[in-house]
């Protein structure tokens, strides 16, 4: 890594903590996936069936594609240790591409959903705006960020085996 950082910002493993702001990052490009799990949570737990309409219409079928491609980052986030296989470790190891093109692909599907390139008013599109919006502004958080790029650089060496003493 490039720079050095305070103490409290490796973890148990002598690793640098992915930030805050990247973990919201990676959420927010996930968010049609994690939307679908609020909703069948919503639904088991008995919330009220307004909650689990109002999920439900935040649902696009275009909005899956680019959370399709941002999941396998949110999974190597969570499953980032020692223990973890050569696909977690190959995930993290390219995940800011992955993140950049999952930004990317929803700034696109927010500009085409909004309605705006086809003329419509932008009073309608204002919540597609805003994602784009997001979209823009984490792409160049991922892109810029040091912390970031130092982040998806460090991973916890692998565990070795442990020999039997006798």
């Amino acid at each position: 890594m490039s720079r050095s950082y305070s103490p409290s910002s490796y973890d148990d493993h002598f690793c640098l903590k992915p930030p805050a702001l990247l973990w919201i990052a990676v959420l927010f490009l996930c968010r049609a996936i994690v939307l679908i799990v609020l909703y069948d949570l919503a639904h088991v737990s008995g919330m009220s069936s307004d909650v689990a309409a109002l999920l439900q219409g935040t649902e696009s079928a275009y909005a899956l594609i680019p959370s399709l491609v941002a999941a396998p980052v949110l999974y190597a986030l969570l499953r980032r240790a020692p223990t973890s296989t050569k696909l977690v470790r190959w995930i993290w190891a390219h995940g800011r591409v992955i993140l950049v093109v999952a930004a990317i692909l929803d700034c696109a599907v927010s500009v085409a959903g909004s309605g705006i390139l086809e003329g419509q008013s932008a009073d309608s599109a204002a919540s597609a705006l805003l994602a784009a919006l997001f979209d823009v502004y984490f792409l160049l958080y991922i892109l810029a960020a040091p912390r970031v790029r130092d982040s998806f650089a460090d991973f916890p060496p692998p565990q070795t085996a442990r020999r039997r003493s006798r």
